[in-house]
């Protein structure tokens, strides 16, 4: 599965599609694809939003640097726990806008850094890299082993933060529309197979919602979807 900025989703072949299902019984596939871009920018938004702030403020260097890592920390703790469905709810639309815009306000806020701080302001890059790094690694090393183990699955640390990601907004979701919290199958799920139902249902509604996908998305759901041929 791959969402509406072309992250792949791929937790195991069935429990994704089984979750899409779910969904998309109840709204448009667009909206929890979307949701999910937003929350695997959550991290990088809480970075960004909290330096800005901290630019105009009258503090030491070392907090400027310091407290945006540790938000993007936060972050990676509330995705991969699957926390935070009410934070969720209150920052849908700050969100919304900034995945659709990350490249240019991470770039603005960049440049508007170096106009105050000079160049203190490199430092922000390896700040922001070393806690991308160390956040995903010790966050998701033990599900990585929970892939390999239960799963057969070898997987990167930042793919099952991406799937956690997609997995939180399942939660968002099931929260608001009722869904069982399980991620697991019920057995009438089971006997009717109900994790290779997307399949004929994106077929039949793709013309509506194509337009909400990137390029590279496009490309994925017309090869997975055979549209092509």
């Amino acid at each position: 599965m791959i969402t509406t900025k072309g992250q792949i989703i791929d937790i195991n072949g069935k429990t994704e599609w089984l979750l899409f299902h779910r969904l998309s019984k109840k709204i448009n596939p667009v909206d929890f694809l979307s949701l999910t871009d937003s929350i695997i920018q959550f991290p990088n938004f809480l970075f960004t939003i909290s330096f800005l702030i901290l630019i105009f403020l009258p503090v030491d260097l070392k907090t400027k640097f310091i407290v945006p890592s540790s938000f993007y920390f936060c972050g990676q703790i509330v995705i991969n726990l699957r926390l935070g469905v009410i934070l969720f709810k209150l920052l849908n639309i700050p969100l919304l806008v900034f995945q659709k815009f990350n490249l240019f306000i991470m770039a603005v806020t960049f440049f508007t850094a170096f106009f105050f701080l000079g160049w203190w302001t490199l430092i922000i890059i390896p700040s922001y890299l070393f806690i991308v790094y160390f956040s995903v690694i010790i966050l998701t090393s033990n599900e990585k082993k929970f892939y390999k183990t239960h799963w057969k699955k070898s997987i990167g640390n930042f793919e099952i933060f991406k799937n956690n990601s997609f997995l939180l907004a399942y939660k968002y979701y099931a929260t608001e529309l009722k869904l069982p919290d399980s991620t697991s199958p019920s057995e009438e799920e089971i006997k009717n197979q109900d994790w290779l139902k997307p399949y004929n249902f994106m077929r039949v509604h793709w013309g509506q919602i194509e337009d909400h996908f990137n390029k590279k998305a496009k490309v994925y759901w017309r090869v997975y979807l055979h549209l092509d041929k």
